[in-house]
């Protein structure tokens, strides 16, 4: 890691994850700072905080009606800050949506699991 305290922002509508896996970046012990979003639109007006990484759900505000999902979000976060690594997180095992995401500027799709958690520590501690 080449920051001290690298700022990790969570961005997901499933509260019981966010909380889990924030708790988890945490407990690692490496110094995080971890901001949790419930939607891609509270995460983009808190961009002027600079993260370090953004952990984004690909199925954000699914539930909603012409909200903003999380290639919409992922876009406009690329469009912003081209070099601001961002870690896509879906239940989808699919090599289409992971293309897609790649494709937009994410750096990683993560499917959600068992070993996920860790997945996502490994990536930001590689690459902040």
């Amino acid at each position: 890691m080449t920051n001290d305290n690298p700022t990790i922002f969570i961005v997901d509508d499933e509260p019981l994850l966010t909380e889990m896996l924030s708790d988890y970046l945490k407990e690692q012990d490496a110094g995080f700072n971890v901001k949790t979003f419930p939607t891609g639109e509270a995460c983009l007006l808190s961009l002027d905080e600079h993260p370090d990484a953004v952990v984004m759900d690909y199925y954000l505000n699914s539930k909603e009606k012409d909200a903003a999902n999380g290639i919409d979000i992922l876009k406009e976060i690329k469009k912003r800050n081209p070099a601001l690594p961002v870690i896509m997180l879906s239940s989808q095992k699919s090599y289409a949506i992971a293309s897609q995401t790649i494709m937009y500027g994410a750096m990683h799709y993560v499917i959600k699991g068992q070993d996920a958690f860790e997945e996502i520590f490994q990536l930001i501690k590689a690459n902040v």
